[in-house]
């Protein structure tokens, strides 16, 4: 009950013991767990989590009292500006009108004060911040705040229990570590399946439960099948080629490697037998293997899966993260406690679900498949940034296809892979097609600290820099026909027609859809077919499309056609295996070129259509000797939208590269190319000049900003969202919920028929899982601009389920979508084979939004 004090504040005139102070709310909104309880399950998860922290880590680099600070999260709990937030608990304690919420309701706030009192030095403080900052977010300071006594009284028991805090200031690598720990394990504590409120157990119990959630949830120690060759490892390959045994040689202990190679030459298989040879000698914990779009995501997780099957007799199946990778999980695994009406609490109790319910529970799962941006989103101020650093804490993260990225993204690879190797992980990074200055400072070398120049190679640094050179395992001569002219449909088509499978990459969506409508004008009925692949569909379409065209394309021969054209954007420039006849390209970036070139004739075949490997670029209308005279602007509109994607002057030392070249020899142009195309020329003209001198300010802008997203002590944390800080200037998105009609059921709840058939129930305020997954599946991206005015009135049946911003669009019959409020015009359409279109006469949009490309 209510204790009195000597004192004329009414605030401060009772207190309450912190044994009757409730952490969780039931379902009805009554008082459930109490503080003390659910702390002291915490505690319980992080001693188990910590006995799974591999021992050269937890020996070497983590301080004692971690269990004992991650009991302590939620001691601020007992404050009356927390407690008052449940009128039930104040009504059974007779406390209304004597207890007010004028105090700070931030309970993590509160805990971290707390701690810093008991931890007494200046110098330890970052401790009792990485507590306070449990909910996804750093705090600032409290001066005071009622109930301290029996806040300290609390905490004595938790030391107690699990032991002394710790007595030494850490480096960021550990105490973010610690921090992703402490929020996992408050996440695990609190799900009501394995922790109920009601339960009143012993110390003995909650460790034994504990133990049981984490096993539950797949956290073990990881079982390694071996000794197993590499004909087991991959049964598809006899034995390992000269690459893969070069990479077995050189990465034998943690550090940070790079393969280089050709494309289709088998990196990654040499990157997971390495990364095998690691887990079975104990130096790692698990995989994460991290791409650049969701569509070589996706193709690579089809190869991993068998491989950790092979591998380990017990493993869980091979988690895929990106921005609709969860659709595939069957339901959520953790189910966290009512948080009353504690906005905060409840955001952070969503955010749990949201990491073991979604595709982020890649990052925390033994092994891992999705975008780089997942784990790039671990070292800049995003909420929960920490938990990424906990999740690829001590495994090998696997990074392919990284010269795609520009000078922010590039900046923060950096940072990520040195952080990466303070947590004791092992980096492997792949490419095709990556410079020697660029490779000089993934492995942190000093500039212009020598390296070979040999191709293909592996190189790393494990304490000191290895490099082992090899043969490539063959040559291929490829025709190169460069187009000043358009390249004409009807000429593709006589192709296809010839039974030529023809891949079109076109680099910005608009253009890839005015092709594919060019090409179907060209097409005669019964003729090849033609398709298209973009970013813009709805994810069950993009999902068919995908499947089918990966199939029809790929090494067995069953299901190719006898010719067809296969229009797309960069989805299908990297790591997917689409093998084409004859490859039809816009201008791109000598490295983009090159990658793209790695889906022409990738398969041995016995016959083809053509007599020759062959790629058709779409110049601009120029020939070399104008460039020099052309002014800025000039030259700019010669290089077209591409110049809005790509960097106008790479694209022109591309293009004077490039023009007028009859062939080039796979892989033994590759370096030679490259090198020419990034380096600094004796003299240029002036517009080139001015272009290279705009290009060198970017890249120290995007440097400088990226490197201010990873002030994670100093600034806001922002969404924890892709693309949100991870790619620079990219075009902002947003989401289009396609359904065919909505029916009203009542006033917060309504019966959709959506894009693909399927009928759901949504309710505002009543999250399902089942519901959220058939919404997401017919949800497409636009550029953000094209639906703004659509925003602003989200109904609550679609936030509750959806929780990015998302408009509606109702299909008709010839189409055009429409908004949902009075059948508002949206100047969208809708084609299943050619995903949502814009209409530019009724949408406008600012030049930087009208070519999203990113997948």
């Amino acid at each position: 009950m209510p204790l009195p004090r000597n004192s004329a504040s009414t605030t401060n005139s009772y207190f309450v013991s912190h044994e009757l102070c409730w952490a969780k709310t039931t379902r009805d909104g009554s008082p459930g767990i109490n503080v003390r309880d659910h702390c002291m399950n915490v505690g319980c998860v992080a001693e188990k989590m910590l006995d799974l922290v591999p021992g050269r880590m937890r020996e070497k680099r983590l301080p004692q009292g971690i269990a004992a600070l991650a009991a302590l999260h939620d001691v601020g709990k007992v404050s009356p500006g927390f407690q008052s937030k449940c009128s039930q608990w104040l009504v059974r304690h007779g406390l209304v009108g004597r207890v007010n919420d004028l105090w700070p309701a931030d309970h993590a706030k509160v805990s971290q004060w707390t701690v810093e009192q008991i931890l007494g030095k200046p110098g330890l403080r970052e401790w009792a911040a990485i507590i306070g900052a449990h909910h996804g977010k750093l705090k600032g300071r409290l001066s005071e705040e009622p109930w301290e006594d029996e806040r300290q009284r609390l905490a004595r028991e938790l030391i107690d229990a699990f032991g002394p805090l710790p007595d030494k200031p850490a480096d960021d690598a550990v105490l973010w570590f610690v921090a992703g720990l402490i929020s996992v394990a408050d996440w695990m504590g609190s799900d009501e399946r394995r922790f109920p409120q009601e339960a009143r157990w012993n110390l003995n119990e909650r460790r034994r439960q504990a133990g049981e959630a984490l096993r539950s949830q797949g956290w073990k120690r990881l079982s390694v099948r071996q000794p197993l060759s590499f004909q087991q490892l991959f049964p598809s390959c006899a034995t390992a080629n000269r690459l893969q045994e070069a990479a077995l040689e050189v990465i034998v202990r943690p550090g940070v490697y790079v393969i280089e190679g050709p494309m289709g030459c088998g990196k990654t298989e040499a990157a997971l037998a390495a990364a095998y040879r690691l887990l079975s000698a104990g130096q790692a914990t698990g995989i994460y293997f991290g791409l650049p779009t969701q569509i070589t995501s996706n193709r690579i997780h089809e190869r991993v899966q068998p491989y950790v099957e092979r591998i380990s007799p017990d493993a869980e199946p091979v988690h895929l993260i990106h921005g609709s990778s969860w659709l595939m999980d069957a339901s959520p695994p953790v189910e966290p406690g009512m948080a009353g009406p504690d906005g905060e609490a409840a955001e952070h109790a969503h955010a749990g679900r949201s990491w073991f319910a979604s595709q982020k529970r890649a990052i925390l799962a033994p092994f891992g498949v999705g975008t780089i941006d997942q784990a790039l989103l671990g070292v800049v101020a995003a909420r929960h940034f920490f938990v990424r650093q906990f999740g690829l804490a001590g495994k090998v993260v696997i990074l392919d296809e990284v010269h795609t990225y520009d000078w922010y993204t590039g900046t923060l690879l950096d940072v990520l892979v040195k952080r990466l190797r303070e947590l004791d992980s092992t980096v492997i990074i792949l490419s095709a097609t990556l410079t020697e200055e660029r490779r000089r400072s993934l492995l942190g070398l000093d500039e212009g600290q020598p390296v070979s120049p040999r191709y293909p190679l592996v190189s790393g640094v494990d304490g000191r820099l290895v490099e082992k050179t090899c043969e490539a395992e063959g040559s291929k001569t490829v025709c190169v026909n460069s187009h000043t002219d358009r390249i004409r449909a009807e000429d593709v088509m006589s192709q296809a027609r010839l039974g030529a499978c023809v891949l079109w990459i076109r680099n910005t969506v608009e253009e890839a859809q005015e092709t594919y409508r060019v090409l179907q004008g060209a097409r005669a009925e019964g003729g090849p077919p033609v398709a298209l692949l973009h970013s813009r569909f709805p994810y069950f379409r993009r999902e068919q499309l995908e499947s089918d065209w990966m199939e029809r394309l790929g090494r067995d021969p069953a299901r190719r056609p006898g010719g067809c054209v296969l229009v797309s954007t960069q989805v299908a420039e990297q790591s997917v295996d689409i093998d084409a006849d004859l490859l039809v390209t816009d201008l791109a970036p000598t490295d983009m070129l090159l990658q793209r070139m790695g889906r022409l004739w990738r398969h041995e075949r016995s016959r083809r259509p053509v007599s020759r490997p062959e790629i058709w670029i779409q110049m601009p209308p120029l020939d070399v000797a104008q460039v020099s005279a052309l002014s800025v602007d000039e030259l700019l509109r010669a290089l077209g939208r591409s110049a809005r994607v790509y960097s106008p002057y790479v694209l022109a030392r591309t293009f004077l590269l490039w023009s007028g070249r009859p062939s080039l020899v796979l892989p033994d142009d590759i370096r030679p190319l490259l090198e020419s195309t990034y380096a600094d020329p004796d003299s240029e003209s002036h517009a080139l000049s001015e272009l290279k001198k705009r290009l060198d300010q970017d890249r120290e802008k995007m440097a400088r900003t990226a490197l201010n997203a990873t002030a994670v002590w100093s600034i806001p944390a922002l969404a924890d969202e892709e693309e949100v800080q991870t790619r620079y200037g990219a075009c902002k998105m947003a989401q289009v919920l396609l359904v065919r009609r909505i029916e009203p059921v009542d006033a917060r709840t309504v019966r959709l028929e959506l894009l693909d058939g399927s009928n759901v129930t949504a309710s505002e305020g009543g999250w399902s899982l089942e519901t959220a997954k058939a919404l997401h599946r017919n949800i497409a991206r636009v550029p953000r601009g094209a639906v703004k005015g659509l925003l602003a009135n989200q109904p609550g049946w679609l936030k509750s389920q959806v929780y990015q911003p998302t408009a509606i669009g109702i299909l008709r019959h010839d189409g055009a979508l429409v908004g949902a409020e009075a059948g508002t015009d949206t100047g969208l359409s809708y084609h299943p084979d050619e995903g949502v279109r814009i209409r530019r006469d009724r949408v406008r949009l600012e030049p930087w939004e009208e070519d999203e490309y990113l997948d």
